[in-house]
């Protein structure tokens, strides 16, 4: 029986599917219109792609935790195959210089975003096993999954995407802190990422361009800060309450990816602050539900994955609004469940699956064998 907070958890995320049904129709209707000759080609595709992410989600919460348990490390092993396929000539697809997507039969496919969730669920499984073993202080327990994480952030790396793997790095290093791994390990991090980061971005021409044109972007406004600039005029457009849904004068070709990395302007600019409280407000919901779930569990391992598969939704949303205010450099990260894209969707619908099946199955406040 799912549990209230599970209920709750549910119906956040199918309201916040429902405003991406809205603003993405809004967002792409004259641009489809133009390029398609049909106003509703993203809506329809979208359509298709929530009601297989919906599927998913049914399936996954229907799976027995024992399932994900047990397959773990094969899902990794399989995420880390498919990051590898994505460089075979013929299947893997370059779009945007970037070789981020395998194509098969009209489909494309994310490898990154399967990665994801086969890294929650290979560290819930680890690290639940090595209670004992962190308990103690030890290092060396760390050095199994960061041998595995580091291959994955490295193929990840080449394709190249940097922001996904800041993203799996960023909920590694959360899960390790909430495991119980000293801190003295965590500075030693920080000391060895300091100089990787300085050469992943300050070394390289077009990431460095991204953190110049965040810092003043109207240091190049037909270029690199043009992105940043419209959508800072999305914002000032929308005010308090917006200028009415389907007005928006940034999606008319003006604010590129504005039905997806910057979606959440377009909802500043048509619904106002009004709207973006509301979408702030759903998230926060899920992210306290998902929490509320976690804390009444008392096994390890769905305790674990329960927290790093709701930071996981709830961290990209976050840094969704962050790229798109401005605060944070220019990173294509969508909107969970509200952002245009296929794999995005899937997968983060396959979470909430997840999360539910868990909920369902876990009794709470005593364990269970």
């Amino acid at each position: 029986m799912i549990s209230r907070d599970g209920r709750i958890l549910f119906a956040c995320v199918y309201v916040l599917v429902a405003i991406g049904i809205v603003m993405i129709y809004s967002a792409t209707a004259v641009y489809a219109g133009q390029n398609y000759g049909s106003s509703s080609y993203y809506l329809v595709r979208q359509l298709f792609y929530i009601t297989l992410g919906t599927f998913a989600l049914f399936w996954a919460a229907a799976r027995p935790i024992r399932f994900w348990r047990d397959h773990s490390r094969a899902i990794m092993l399989l995420g880390i195959a498919l990051l590898m396929v994505v460089f075979v000539p013929g299947i893997g697809k370059t779009a945007g210089g970037a070789r981020r997507w395998i194509h098969l039969g009209g489909i494309n496919f994310q490898p990154a975003e399967f990665a994801k969730l086969a890294v929650c669920l290979y560290l819930a499984d680890y690290l639940s096993r090595k209670r004992k073993q962190i308990n103690l202080g030890s290092i060396g327990v760390f050095l199994p999954p960061m041998i595995l994480v580091g291959l994955v952030c490295g193929l990840i790396l080449l394709q190249p995407d940097l922001g996904s793997c800041a993203f799996i790095f960023v909920i590694v290093c959360i899960l390790f802190f909430w495991a119980g791994i000293r801190m003295r390990y965590v500075f030693l991090a920080a000391l060895v990422f300091v100089p990787v980061l300085y050469l992943l971005v300050i070394r390289v021409p077009y990431r460095l361009s991204r953190v110049t044109a965040y810092l003043n972007p109207w240091d190049d406004p037909q270029g690199n800060g043009f992105q940043m600039i419209q959508s800072f005029l999305a914002y000032g457009a929308g005010g308090i309450r917006g200028v009415g849904l389907g007005r928006s004068v940034q999606k008319l070709f003006y604010l590129p990816s504005g039905h997806n990395d910057f979606i959440f302007s377009i909802i500043a600019e048509e619904l106002g602050l009004v709207g973006t409280l509301v979408v702030i407000g759903l998230f926060a919901a899920v992210f306290i539900a998902g929490l509320k779930i976690a804390s009444r569990i008392q096994q390890d391992y769905e305790k674990i994955l329960t927290v790093s598969l709701t930071l996981a939704i709830v961290l990209q949303a976050l840094i969704h609004m962050l790229v798109a205010t401005g605060l944070v450099p220019t990173k294509g990260l969508p909107l969970p469940f509200v952002s245009y894209g296929g794999t995005s969707l899937v997968f983060n619908l396959t979470v909430i699956g997840l999360v539910l099946g868990i909920d369902r199955q876990t009794p709470h406040g005593r364990k269970h064998k």
